[in-house]
């Protein structure tokens, strides 16, 4: 039994090595606001978003299977929010049963505790199969309805009838049916825990031999205490395989629903706040083209709580994004709305605009500007040398590299040129290169490239920005006296 809601072939490993630099791509782009939110401090959901968000997929055809599936959920909320529910109470009641599987536990012991545990999931296993006749008729999408007819299928009334037939045979504690038979030294051998038949078993009771052992009798109890416990060993060995494939079963299933959980939550949240949300558009690696509509940085609406403001872009064939302009106009804002749509476009997630497309990407990195460090061992730049380095060892046409700020902890020249050097390098070999910039020199040795693609942060003539970042050729300077005018005029 599978579920099969994230990917078609297999199950979501929320346990999967995360993609390189997803720390420094939940720092950059503050995507731990964006967890939060989905998450509600659900630790399931908040495990498997992490999970989805730091595994990015390269697929088209998988992630046009998640969103589909997230489509279906968007239009039935309330179907996969009790579907989830039922997982979490079985999980609830399984931490509060006894731990069946420990060693210092007897047999019997486990025997019952077991065939408990294998109640409360055959409880589930029955909501989870009513529930199945209802959502078979709502949900329309491959994921959900392969889900559906599964649960239909497998758990029939034929099935579930005989798993309660036996739980309620082993549910008698009082009374257990044993047989042996003598081995070559004539001790008893083959314990076998037994089906009772009631009228068999008066049967033997009336006609068989029979000896009662007496109270007080303590080796007595004791011997057969173990001839039972030999008895039930292959019994209990196989209900706790079953129990335990039954929990991996609701364990796999409610990881999964997690992450549509964790979609739902966001989704909800940015409605309520009047902010757009999206299912966005995946190109094919080859494509350069991009455009999206009042895209905007979903953390800030979150630290706000409130709507912020958007950008549009149209652009094809462009391999170099450079973005610059006045200071405090907005380009990390932006640059980080960019970043989380991207990621989150190729996790099956929502992003953050009216419209969104864009081409799938190889590998996502940010390189950003980091604060100083009392703790480095080298200088500023070597520090971001040695950062791009591990980057460079992993890149691979159709890659994406965001840079915000990179390589200004020197002067004006030689930052400029190594900036130029490398993102010159990286979009001759076919790497998708954004970049926030105030380093003019830089900007400037890329005029009239028709693979670059200029975007400044806009500026009134009164020096007020309106947050708004559009096409603009790069200018010499950065406004920074617009500021010092609004601290200390």
């Amino acid at each position: 039994m599978r579920a099969n809601l994230m990917f078609r072939d297999r199950d979501f490993n929320v346990s999967a090595p995360k993609c390189f630099g997803s720390g420094a791509l939940s720092a950059d782009l503050e995507l731990r606001h964006v967890i939060k939110k989905m998450a509600r401090e659900d630790e399931y959901v908040q495990e498997a978003c992490e999970a989805a968000l730091f595994t990015p997929l390269v697929s088209a055809d998988e992630i046009s299977f998640r969103q589909e599936n997230l489509r279906d959920a968007l239009r039935n909320p309330e179907h996969v929010r009790v579907m989830y529910d039922i997982l979490v109470e079985t999980r609830d009641r399984q931490k509060k049963s006894l731990q069946f599987l420990s060693s210092s536990v007897a047999l019997s012991d486990s025997l019952n505790a077991a065939a408990g545990l294998l109640r409360i999931f055959t409880e589930t296993l029955t909501s989870l199969r009513g529930f199945a006749e209802d959502g078979s008729k709502v949900f329309s999408s491959e994921g959900f309805s392969a889900l559906m007819k599964m649960l239909k299928t497998e758990l029939n009334d034929e099935f579930l009838s005989q798993v309660r037939a036996h739980l309620k045979e082993l549910r008698d504690q009082e009374e257990r049916l044993i047989s042996a038979r003598l081995g070559p030294t004539g001790c008893a051998t083959g314990y076998v825990l037994r089906r009772k038949n009631k009228l068999g078993l008066f049967a033997r009771m009336r006609l068989g031999p029979s000896f009662t052992v007496k109270e007080g009798d303590t080796d007595g109890m004791a011997d057969m205490d173990n001839r039972l416990d030999r008895a039930i060993a292959d019994t209990v060995s196989v209900l706790s395989r079953v129990v335990r494939y039954i929990e991996d079963f609701f364990d796999m299933m409610r990881r999964e629903l997690a992450f549509y959980i964790g979609c739902l939550n966001l989704h909800e949240y940015l409605t309520e706040k009047g902010a757009p949300v999206c299912i966005p558009e995946l190109l094919p690696k080859d494509r350069e083209n991009r455009s999206w509509k009042n895209l905007f940085d979903i953390s800030l609406v979150i630290m706000r709580d409130a709507s912020v403001t958007g950008n549009d872009l149209d652009a094809s064939n462009k391999r170099l994004y450079i973005i610059t302009g006045a200071n405090q106009g907005g380009k990390s804002t932006f640059l980080r709305s960019f970043g989380q749509a991207q990621l989150m476009a190729q996790c099956g997630m929502p992003v953050g605009a009216e419209s969104f497309t864009a081409p799938v990407r190889d590998g996502i990195f940010t390189h950003f500007k980091k604060e100083e460090d009392a703790s480095m061992k080298s200088g500023k730049l070597d520090e971001e040398m040695d950062r791009m380095s591990q980057i460079a060892d992993r890149l691979r046409p159709g890659s994406l590299v965001i840079f915000n700020e990179s390589f200004a902890s020197t002067n004006e020249r030689e930052g400029s040129e190594i900036h130029r050097q490398i993102s010159k390098a990286l979009t001759e070999n076919g790497v998708e290169v954004f970049s926030v910039s105030h380093l003019y020199t830089y900007s400037a040795a890329f005029s009239g490239d028709q693979l670059t693609q200029f975007l400044r942060a806009e500026r009134l003539d009164g020096g007020a920005r309106t947050f708004k970042v559009v096409p603009g050729e790069p200018l010499e300077t950065a406004f920074g006296e617009d500021i010092y005018r609004e601290l200390f005029a």
